[in-house]
């Protein structure tokens, strides 16, 4: 098969090397050289693109936007203090007895599942409110979760108390 192809490369190198006059020569030739005429550029004309159509938005009425977290404004009593408290996330509405730490992952920022009592998973992060009394997610490790609450004593006096939420274990672990 190489065989083949080198014949068949030699037969089309010696077939251009016929074409082509054999060698060149010093000699000039006699033939005149017509003058080449140089015409003016022309001006291109601009091309027009027509203007793309711009889509209709997306707008639902009557539908929540799944995107948007909830927001639930409570009125001064319910809420436990006299301006009212906004609470943006069904997590503040739980106590911290109610919250289960099922997974935890690590990596560039780290992230913990969060179940509550009635099975609803939850994905948070470092810095999240979590439970009542303004509870804060301030570290997330390998054992489990560490909520930070701020809350009153019957002096009024503010205390903060932190909480640790342990990993759930495997069955058969101690």
């Amino acid at each position: 098969m190489k065989r083949i192809i080198s014949i068949i490369l030699v037969i089309f190198m010696a077939g251009l090397f016929a074409c082509s006059g054999g060698s060149k020569s010093n000699t000039v030739s006699t033939q005149t050289q017509t003058p080449t005429v140089v015409k003016k550029a022309e001006k291109v004309k601009p091309v027009l693109l027509a203007e793309e159509k711009q889509r209709p938005r997306y707008e639902v009425h009557g539908a929540r936007d799944p995107f948007v977290p909830f927001e639930v404004s409570l009125p001064g009593e319910l809420a436990g203090n006299e301006a009212g408290q906004t609470i943006l996330d069904p997590l503040q509405k739980l106590t911290l007895s109610q919250i289960e730490v099922v997974g935890v992952i690590m990596g560039n920022q780290r992230h913990a599942l969060i179940e509550d009592s009635s099975g609803i998973g939850y994905i948070v992060t470092e810095g999240r409110r979590v439970g009542e009394n303004s509870g804060i997610i301030t570290e997330i490790s390998f054992g489990g979760v560490t909520i930070k609450q701020h809350f009153k004593d019957y002096m009024g006096r503010v205390n903060t108390r932190e909480v640790l939420l342990s990993l759930r274990k495997k069955e058969g672990e101690i």
